[in-house]
């Protein structure tokens, strides 16, 4: 059964938690069902072309993930300059992948004049903890641009850096704290000093040079835009600020809401693992794209049911029609 949003309320359980996903994001702004960055980059020929020899490291690299070739390119430059080899030809690779990556996402992403930001906004803090499997800057836009800064946290507390040993919230019923499970465009990695995120990133795309080759202090994205589960959960696991994020995830009590989220056994198995093996979590409320044939529907309803079954402890899960919440309804939209 498919409820409205209204009549979930209505059973008056504790939906403090809520999980967005990419389908939030398209349902917001249409480029975002564009999902793979590296095929739009070379459908559309963005500038500068990615060079045939960088293609070849994402084929060899077996990935379509911008952030690992870059990485794989500031470790061979890394090495060479260590060496004392010369590093002029891996260093014009880096900037091919780096300039392309920068001009794909300003060609996919919604423009910041247009977006919705007060409605989104209003609706994220009606939660105390938000994660978001989104790279794009739709929910941070949104929250920093409109919500005072006491009544949101994201744990960058202190130069903008990410610290796992300070990220405690004092009065966390008066806060929602916001957890990017995936990375996102404003945050980067630096070698030297962790997770940071981008100055300037809260009302506009992030500038070219926060991708730059600054030998030991060079700055790398800081966000997984496709890949499988076992990807994603490796990419996770290898980064403090991400992981940190994820374990929150696994913490969570009472119910969760779940908008956009595919929760897909190839992509999203992680996911499922981290929401299933929390008997803290005790029930779940399902978002169903209107749009869908009714059958589709009674598909994707029995598909989330099979995924979500416990060994042990029930968790009760609800359905309810996307368009029926405000985070979908058409006031949010993007033409």
């Amino acid at each position: 059964m498919i409820l409205t949003w209204q009549e979930v309320l209505g059973k008056e359980y504790v939906w403090n938690n809520l999980l967005l996903g990419n389908g939030f994001s398209c349902n917001i702004w249409r480029n975002y069902s564009y999902t793979s960055l590296l095929n739009f980059s070379q459908e559309k020929k963005i500038e500068p072309v990615l060079k045939d020899s960088v293609l070849k490291i994402f084929s060899d690299l077996g990935t379509t993930n911008f952030e690992e070739v870059l990485n794989a390119l500031l470790t061979t430059a890394l090495v060479k300059e260590s060496l004392g080899e010369d590093t002029q030809e891996v260093l014009q690779l880096y900037d091919n992948v780096r300039e392309n990556l920068f001009n794909t996402v300003h060609s996919t992403h919604v423009p910041y004049s247009k977006l919705k930001k007060d409605i989104i906004g209003r609706e994220l803090i009606n939660f105390r903890k938000v994660f978001t499997t989104c790279y794009d800057l739709i929910p941070y836009w949104s929250v920093f641009n409109t919500i005072s800064s006491g009544k949101q946290v994201d744990f960058f507390w202190s130069n903008n850096t990410f610290n796992p040993r300070n990220v405690d919230i004092f009065y966390p019923a008066k806060v929602t704290a916001f957890y990017y499970l995936h990375g996102a465009l404003h945050l980067q990695k630096r070698l030297s000093s962790g997770v940071q995120k981008i100055l300037g990133a809260s009302n506009n795309l992030p500038e070219i040079d926060s991708y730059k080759f600054i030998e030991l202090d060079t700055v790398l994205p800081l966000f997984i835009t496709e890949g499988t589960s076992e990807y994603k959960l490796s990419k996770i696991e290898s980064n403090s600020y991400l992981n940190f994020c994820y374990q929150e995830l696994s913490k969570i009590e009472d119910g969760l809401v779940v908008i956009g989220q595919g929760l897909d056994p190839i992509y999203d198995q992680h996911l499922i693992d981290a929401i299933v093996a929390n008997e803290k979590l005790r029930y779940v409320a399902i978002s169903i794209y209107s749009e869908l044939k009714d059958y589709k529907k009674e598909q994707l309803m029995k598909f989330y049911e099979g995924r979500l079954l416990r060994n042990t402890s029930k968790l009760e899960v609800f359905f309810f029609d996307s368009a029926s919440h405000p985070l979908c309804s058409p006031e949010v939209k993007v033409s």
